[in-house]
């Protein structure tokens, strides 16, 4: 009897390895993805696999003419997982700390959250402000219940509204969730999600090849060969938001000069990095945003092709003159060009990747030390504008919405501190905010994109595909693009 209950036990419990869990379960503070992702949180809003915002938690909202307020009815057959009812205020309660001082969506020109019905809030920004929709639908604006929080608003317990219901937590390691049978729509046919935090791509192999795991993401390009001929585990290839891109220091020499970051541009054959790297795995970057994902993309742009002649006819016009010497960096007034690539320690293909273009510009005679460190060390000296070059891998769409990613641009509203400043582009960046027509919204975005692909403040280097694992037991699996979600209300077990 005890081993016919062990094994029923096993079968409907489903075992995820992803690459992070975060130092805290609160929505706010990073803990709204993982918790998002197996289905313990909600937001108002959702993201369709077309990156199409859709309701969740909100069955329709509509804004004011002058684009600053937004009215959003709330669904009226809703219970948190304590048994209370998802009501506008709550919608409030956590909206507002969604957008209070310490949290990542705080920078928001949110002016007010209100309740002003049962199941209505409105919204209020201080400008104009189309996206809107589309940072409801993102993790860290989860609705959770009030009593999630303490009288003095100190976070408590993760109560959510979704299909599975938190069980426990241990930091960095695991989360364990629980089926919600009072979930308001259908309900989830897996009892129990069991999500490890693995870092390791090889210790995720074992463990898929062990039995230890029935899905895994984020895998290196190496599982494919290592898993290829494994019956038992099917390996799917995913397109995905993220791109991998350099960010040049455009406040000091060398980066300073547009010439020198075209240069570098063209000395990097991004199409070698994909093939040897990165095992064919994803695509040479042209612009911000991937065309086979996203409708934003500009395919207009014309790419930085790999060209190492006229990368050294640019560094030369930039008075970086070559040396008589082999193997000896170009000088400018005496001075070598000799500069640092920070990277870190999170993704490991990016110092691979580091190590192939320190070979690819030695040739063009850039000399490069590379640095691998954590990422709030980079992250430190890149506000602080101690840097040459960083090499980064980044969700592009954080937010289903092309803003996110073009602040990455701003002069001042940005968390790639690039010190980019283009008042041309600041201009066109805000102007989309302000703008609620997609096709003239479009029309920004493309002009946005190619004054900054011509300045180049970022130097793209690949789209981004991901490999996922899953034992033939999982069926109706599928990877969301921005991984907002596992999907797992759709999983079965057989």
């Amino acid at each position: 009897m005890a081993g016919c209950s062990s094994d029923t036990a096993q079968s409907s419990t489903i075992r995820i390895g992803g690459t992070y869990i975060p130092e805290s379960i609160d929505p706010v503070d990073h803990g709204g993805g993982p918790l998002g992702q197996i289905g313990v949180y909600e937001s108002l809003c959702r993201v369709s696999p077309e990156l199409e915002i859709q309701p969740q938690l909100a069955t329709d909202w509509t804004v004011t003419d002058d684009n600053r307020t937004w009215t959003f009815d709330i669904r009226d057959d809703v219970q948190f997982h304590d048994g209370t009812d998802l009501t506008g205020k709550s919608v409030e309660h956590s909206l507002s700390r969604a957008f209070a001082e310490s949290s990542l969506l705080s920078p928001l020109p949110v002016e007010e959250v209100a309740t002003t019905d049962r199941y209505e809030v409105q919204i209020t920004t201080t400008t104009p402000f189309s996206p809107l929709p589309s940072y409801l639908s993102h993790p860290y604006a989860s609705i959770i219940s009030s009593d999630s929080t303490t009288d003095s608003g100190e976070f408590e317990e993760p109560v959510g509204t979704g299909p599975y219901v938190f069980e426990s937590w241990q930091m960095n390691e695991r989360l364990v969730a629980t089926k919600n049978s009072d979930y308001y729509e259908s309900l989830p046919q897996i009892n129990r999600v069991v999500y490890e935090g693995i870092q390791d791509s090889q210790t995720s192999v074992f463990s898929l090849e062990a039995n230890e795991l029935d899905i895994s993401y984020n895998l290196s390009a190496s599982a494919l060969e290592d898993l290829s001929e494994n019956d038992d585990v099917e390996l799917s290839i995913t397109p995905t938001t993220n791109n991998r891109f350099l960010a040049y220091n455009v406040r000091r020499p060398p980066f300073d000069d547009v010439r020198v970051r075209k240069a570098v541009n063209h000395a990097i054959d991004m199409q070698t990095i994909v093939e040897t790297v990165l095992s064919d795995l994803g695509s040479a970057a042209v612009g911000p945003f991937d065309p086979s994902v996203s409708d934003w993309a500009n395919t207009s742009l014309e790419p930085y092709e790999y060209d190492p002649e006229r990368a050294r006819a640019l560094l030369e016009d930039a008075g970086w003159e070559a040396t008589p010497e082999e193997g000896t960096p170009r000088q400018r007034d005496g001075t070598p060009f000799e500069i640092v690539l920070r990277t870190y320690t999170r993704q490991p293909e990016l110092e691979l990747i580091s190590e192939v273009i320190q070979d690819q510009l030695s040739e063009v005679g850039i000399d490069i030390e590379i640095l691998v460190t954590e990422v709030a060390a980079i992250q430190e000296d890149m506000e602080a504008g101690e840097f040459d070059v960083g090499l980064w891998s980044y969700n592009f769409f954080w937010v289903a919405d092309p803003d996110r990613a073009m602040t990455f641009y701003h002069s001042t509203d940005s968390q790639i501190h690039t010190g980019y400043d283009n008042p041309e582009a600041d201009e066109l960046i805000e102007r989309g905010r302000r703008v609620t027509d997609v096709e003239e919204r479009k029309e920004i975005y493309d002009e946005l994109q190619t004054i900054v692909h011509d300045d180049t403040p970022l130097g793209m280097l690949t789209y981004k595909e991901t490999v996922s694992g899953t034992r033939n037991r999982v069926k109706n699996f599928d990877v969301h693009p921005t991984m907002y979600t596992h999907g797992l209300r759709n999983l079965r077990l057989q």
